[in-house]
């Protein structure tokens, strides 16, 4: 009796030749611009055909791999990520071929096939020579160690984006990172991006702003200085970028308060006007009045949970804290904000809208969730006032100024806003509920003043 092996796609052409075909996922098949992977086998039958399949799965499983990476917006492989994925895959495909031919000649079988085919020469040195030199760490491999290590898993798109951007600017700079080495850096390559950062302009046309340039250049230098310990280069990698200076010799000295303004009362006014009369979702209405009445960050309000808002307390307030749906922004910004007037008001409505809900905003109480109502709030904003100046956080200056105004505690005033402290007495020590006491009273002071 004679059992006929039907392999998996692997179908029959004219003569008896066989071919390997297989449907490319939608997704891939879009980078790729072929529906189909397929190649005439040399192999007719027995354990030679099945060995050839094999080895095409696993071709197509890189190829599909691959354009995975590049339909999610990965980018294409650094050289040393390129040679390791090929060195493995050699590997597998060697072991994979039976019979009685020793490691060497399954190596020159394989790589004959794959030449034939006119296959990835990478992956046709790693069969026949898998003990050669890999190539050099590059920016690339540091950029994805970094955001492996560092960025992945954190919630938002804020670092994600920053390395990106840091990234475009390094390669408009330098060139592509996968060609520049990191063994290879020199304070030439810092020059060279000094200057070009120096001319880079916003948008509107406006050089980049100093505090922009210094966080771009600490996430570059952090980027590279990561990959030298992962990758074991101390010793043999510099970072020359620790010492790039960004400073712009001719720009005058800008003080660090006039970077964002307090906004004047007639704008408040006319917010507060917007806001109840053309926001449509209940939810930022609410926002904006926890933003006015709290001087709290967008991101600490958005990330609220319904047990994080106390009304019931005889010093209503909010906790602002860590949790596995939100950061804060520093340990002293963990604190307990007084409701006090409309910010308490609303915090009754709010929590009256998410009763059953874990997030007090759950439309917003998500990944994005903060930049999407900055946004919004801010497009109002404009509508009102077009000074850049003027923003949502420029209510936490205004906050300042009216707890200045009634003369509050300094103490308080940090702990109402969550600055840091300068005393250890202050940061320190004291009862929750004493602190809390004493914060509520200036809050209703401080709002007092408030138009």
């Amino acid at each position: 009796m004679v059992m006929v092996m039907k392999l998996k796609h692997v179908d029959e052409l004219s003569g008896g030749r066989k071919r390997f075909r297989r449907r490319y996922p939608k997704a891939v098949s879009q980078v790729l611009g072929e529906e189909f992977f397929q190649v005439p086998m040399r192999a007719r039958e027995g354990a030679a055909l099945v060995a050839e399949q094999e080895t095409l799965l696993a071709e197509y499983d890189k190829l599909v791999a691959k354009a995975m990476r590049k339909a999610a917006g990965q980018g294409q492989l650094s050289p040393l990520e390129h040679w390791r994925e090929a060195t493995a895959e050699a590997e597998a495909m060697v072991a994979a071929i039976k019979g009685g031919l020793d490691e060497d000649d399954r190596r020159d079988v394989l790589a004959e096939d794959l030449h034939r085919r006119g296959s990835d020469p990478v992956m046709i040195k790693a069969v026949m020579q898998p003990e050669a030199e890999a190539p050099p760490v590059t920016l690339q491999d540091a950029k994805r160690m970094y955001f492996k290590e560092r960025i992945e898993g954190e919630k938002g798109r804020n670092k994600r984006d920053q390395l990106e951007r840091v990234c475009r600017r390094v390669e408009a700079a330098l060139g592509p990172l996968g060609k520049l080495p990191l063994v290879d850096l020199k304070r030439e390559h810092a020059r060279r991006l000094r200057d070009f950062l120096l001319k880079e302009t916003k948008k509107d046309g406006t050089p980049l702003a100093a505090g922009s340039l210094q966080r771009e250049r600490n996430m570059l230098v952090a980027m590279v200085n990561l990959a030298v310990v992962e990758f074991d280069l101390d010793g043999r990698a510099a970072n020359p970028f620790k010492t790039m200076d960004l400073t712009r010799k001719d720009a005058p000295v800008e003080a660090e308060g006039n970077k964002r303004e307090p906004l004047p009362e007639e704008v408040i006014k006319a917010m507060r006007a917007r806001v109840r009369d053309h926001v449509k979702a209940p939810a930022l209405v609410l926002i904006w009045r926890l933003i006015q009445g709290t001087g709290c960050r967008v991101g600490e309000l958005v990330g609220l949970r319904v047990e994080d808002v106390d009304v019931e307390h005889r010093f209503p307030h909010l906790r602002i804290r860590w949790h596995d749906g939100r950061r804060v922004k520093t340990k002293v910004s963990i604190r307990d904000v007084p409701l006090v007037g409309d910010a308490l008001k609303a915090a009754r409505e709010a929590l009256r809208l998410a009763e059953g809900e874990l997030m007090l905003f759950p439309r917003y109480g998500r990944t994005g969730g903060p930049d999407a109502v900055s946004q919004a709030l801010l497009k109002h904003l404009r509508t009102i006032t077009e000074d850049k100046r003027h923003v949502l956080h420029s209510m936490r200056h205004n906050l300042k100024d009216w707890c200045m105004l009634a003369k509050v505690p300094e103490r308080d005033e940090h702990r109402i806003l969550g600055h840091s402290q300068g005393g250890l007495g202050d940061s320190v020590y004291g009862g929750r509920e004493a602190r809390l006491e004493a914060t509520y009273g200036s809050m209703l002071k401080a709002m007092e003043r408030a138009p």
